[in-house]
C-alpha cells in the first residue's frame, strides 16, 4: 500500500512538471511568434486584456450583452456605432475594425480584422458568417505553416449590404453598397453595388433593380438559383 501511494506521488509530480514544461513552452512560442511579427510588449498585454474581456461578455444574453459587449467594443474597435452584436459574437484585432451606423452582426459571426474590416452603415450580417482580412503563408514547405508570416487583405462592406447566414468573405473583398450575398457562399472576389452574388467562389447572380423598376425576387428564390447552378 506504502509502495502504491509512492508511486501516484512520483506519477502526479512528473505529470505536474510535464504540464510545468508544456505551459512554459508555448509561453515561450506564443512570444517568439509575437517578436517575429513585429508586435511590442505593450501591444500583446492589450491584446490579452482585450481578449480577458471581451470573454466576459460574449455570450450575455440579450438585451443585457448587447450593451455590455458595445462598451468593450468601444474601448479597442478603430469605431464602432452600433450596439447590435448577438451573442457569440467573436473580434481578432479589433483596433482594425470599423462598424457604422444602425448595424446588426447576428449569433456567432467572427470578424478578423488583421488586414483591415470596414462595414458600412445599415449593413446586416447573418448567423455563423466570418470575415478574415488575413491569409497564411505556406511557400516554404520546410518551415511549420504556423511559424510563416501572416498575408493581410483588407475586407470593406459598403452601406446597405445583406450577408445571409454561414458566409464566408476573404481578405481584398469589397461588397458593393446595396447588395446581397446568398447564404453559405465564400466571397474570393469583389462584389459590385446593387447586385445578388452567391456560390463557392460567390459570383453576381443578378442586379438589384432600382427605383421605378420591378422588385428583385424573394432571396428564397436567389437561393434556388444559386443552388442550381
Amino acid at each position: 500500500m506504502i509502495v502504491l501511494q509512492a508511486v501516484r506521488r512520483l506519477n502526479s509530480t512528473y505529470h505536474q512538471r510535464c504540464i510545468v514544461r508544456m505551459i512554459i513552452r508555448e509561453l515561450r512560442s506564443l512570444f517568439l511568434k509575437r517578436k517575429q511579427r513585429g508586435y511590442s510588449i505593450p501591444y500583446v498585454l492589450k491584446s490579452f486584456v482585450f481578449i480577458f474581456l471581451y470573454d466576459c461578455v460574449r455570450f450575455i444574453p440579450t438585451p443585457i450583452g448587447e450593451f455590455a459587449r458595445y462598451l468593450v467594443l468601444k474601448l479597442f474597435c478603430k469605431k464602432i456605432e452600433s450596439i447590435w452584436i448577438r451573442a457569440g459574437t467573436a473580434f481578432f484585432f479589433p483596433e482594425n475594425i470599423s462598424i457604422g451606423k444602425r448595424v446588426s452582426i447576428n449569433d456567432n459571426v467572427f470578424i478578423n480584422g488583421y488586414g483591415g474590416v470596414e462595414i458600412g452603415d445599415d449593413s446586416g450580417i447573418a448567423y455563423g458568417s466570418a470575415l478574415i482580412s488575413e491569409d497564411h503563408e505556406f511557400s516554404d514547405p520546410d518551415t511549420p505553416i504556423r511559424d510563416q508570416p501572416k498575408i493581410p487583405g483588407k475586407i470593406v462592406i459598403k452601406n446597405n449590404v445583406w450577408i445571409a447566414s454561414h458566409v464566408t468573405i476573404l481578405k481584398n473583398v469589397t461588397i458593393g453598397e446595396g447588395s446581397v450575398i446568398a447564404a453559405g457562399s465564400v466571397v474570393t472576389r469583389s462584389i459590385p453595388p446593387y447586385c445578388v452574388a452567391g456560390g463557392n467562389p460567390a459570383r453576381v447572380i443578378r442586379k438589384r433593380k432600382r427605383g421605378s423598376q420591378a422588385e428583385s425576387p424573394a432571396f428564397s428564390e436567389v437561393q434556388e438559383d444559386v443552388g442550381s447552378k
